[in-house]
């Protein structure tokens, strides 16, 4: 899925859910989920399309009309930064992302 085709899915307010994955902090890259299927956001050399940022992908969303992501990254272990580690099966930290406060930079 491209940009476009997903503009054409959040005009028609289909549900889907938007997950900004974050890999080691130095790229992020956008899967969208509609029911049980799972894509990759592509460019348009059909390759995933790599952000430098979480911000970076939120103003390519926002300006196609979305305006909520999921940012998710890996639950960082406690003698990294000082805390227990996730205790969920879930590795995983999710922290919601509002678009609209980006929708004017887009």
């Amino acid at each position: 899925m491209q940009l476009p085709e997903l503009k054409k899915l959040v005009a028609q307010s289909i549900p889907l859910t938007i997950e900004i994955h974050a890999f080691e902090g130095i790229i992020y890259l956008v899967e969208i989920v509609l029911a049980e299927r799972r894509q990759f956001l592509k460019n348009s050399s059909g390759e995933n399309a790599v952000y430098k940022s979480s911000t970076a992908a939120g103003i390519a969303l926002a300006a196609v009309g979305a305006t909520s992501a999921v940012i998710v990254h890996q639950c960082a272990y406690d003698e990294v930064i000082g805390h227990e580690p996730c205790q969920s099966g879930d590795s995983h930290l999710r922290t919601p992302m509002d678009l609209r406060a980006l929708a004017r930079l887009a």
